[in-house]
């Protein structure tokens, strides 16, 4: 019986050690965390936001200019018809 231990008890101890090694020595998590997957997850909620609010405020600008200012087909059509006028009143 004391021969096995004196053979078993030395094996446990290197198992331990090589496993206690093998664990300190391995790579950690390479995984995100979660306070940075919370940053990334804001920054992109932050970005759509924005990229929302650009949109709207090109499609008001859009909608302001279209109300005052006539296009150039009215523009045009408004100088040929100053110009038929003046031409009415001088004959």
């Amino acid at each position: 019986m004391s021969e096995l231990l004196l053979v078993l008890l030395p094996a446990f101890v290197l198992v331990a050690l090589i496993w206690g090694l093998a664990t300190a020595l391995s790579p950690r998590s390479s995984g995100i965390s979660d306070a940075e997957k919370y940053q990334r997850d804001l920054a992109e909620r932050s970005a759509r936001h924005y990229a929302a609010q650009v949109q709207a405020a090109t499609a008001a600008r859009a909608r302001l200019e279209a109300a005052t200012r006539p296009s150039q087909n009215a523009q045009a059509m408004q100088s040929d018809l100053a110009a038929a006028r003046k031409y009415r009143e001088r004959l």
